[in-house]
């Protein structure tokens, strides 16, 4: 028996080409390193320390208490607006490291498609950051304010409320991994989605001072409220189970996504190595 009949074929062709690997290479990088439990650590230390800060504080003044409403809304904002800042400096290194490294020129080398590099990279940490950034620390969360505060919420409010802060995330994800492809060096493509995360509030008042129309299809208000009238983002109003006076980001944000990967794939595809 020859030692090839140890190895078991994969057979991808066209753009699928050497996807399985890529992608077990990206889990392998997540779950089998400490990657993913120091990424659970961070968040869960940042934005779940936060709440329990904010129920101390409210605790210890007697003149005011903090209601479920504020820590939702404090959560959906910090939960949703904070990761994307570590998200998109974890990303920012997905394809232009490496292209520095010399590494995307020696896997493409390989019957790999350029197709398959660029999902196997969104995928896999796509997956990382759904388990890491938004499902460990959003059930710590879910925990620290039904116990903290008393308040009865929603599993599947909370659930769906999760997927919102998700999805924003997901925007300055394939934002950044965009950017990836059609720059060489890491300065743009982390200062480009920082500028634009810190600068939120400042852009929010230059587009409604523009347009007031053009906010309703910013993904911001997904996780950042907009001061026209709701309770609060679009996140939060979910885990309350209010109605939406404002929906069109969601699926704003779904276009913008796959337009970034379509342009990520693009200009991937026409790189020289």
């Amino acid at each position: 028996m020859s030692g090839n009949s140890d190895f078991q074929l994969v057979q991808e062709s066209g753009w699928r080409s050497g996807f399985g690997n890529l992608f077990r290479a990206e889990m392998v990088s997540w779950w089998r390193t400490r990657k993913w439990w120091v990424q659970s650590l961070v968040y869960i230390s940042v934005i779940d320390f936060f709440l329990l800060l904010m129920i101390s504080i409210s605790r210890s003044d007697l003149t005011s208490t903090i209601s479920a409403s504020e820590l939702l809304g404090l959560f959906t904002f910090f939960g949703g607006l904070f990761p994307s800042v570590g998200v998109s400096i974890m990303m920012q290194g997905a394809i232009v490291g490496e292209k520095q490294s010399g590494t995307a020129a020696w896997i493409l080398s390989k019957p790999v498609s350029r197709v398959s590099f660029i999902i196997s990279k969104l995928l896999g940490n796509a997956l990382g950051v759904a388990v890491t950034v938004i499902l460990l620390p959003g059930i710590v969360a879910f925990l620290i304010i039904t116990i903290g505060v008393g308040t009865r919420i929603q599993i599947p409010s909370f659930i769906a409320g999760l997927g919102i802060m998700y999805l924003s995330i997901l925007f300055w994800m394939s934002l950044t991994l965009m950017l990836g492809a059609f720059y060489n060096s890491r300065g743009p493509v982390i200062g480009i989605p920082i500028a634009l995360i810190f600068g939120a509030q400042l852009i929010l008042g230059l587009v409604n001072w523009i347009s007031p129309k053009i906010l309703e299809f910013l993904p911001y208000a997904l996780v950042v409220p907009l001061d026209q009238g709701a309770v609060g983002s679009i996140a939060q109003n979910v885990i309350l189970g209010q109605p939406l006076q404002l929906w069109t980001p969601i699926p704003s944000s779904i276009l913008m996504i796959i337009v970034f990967i379509a342009l990520a794939i693009w200009r991937f595809g026409r790189e020289e190595f």
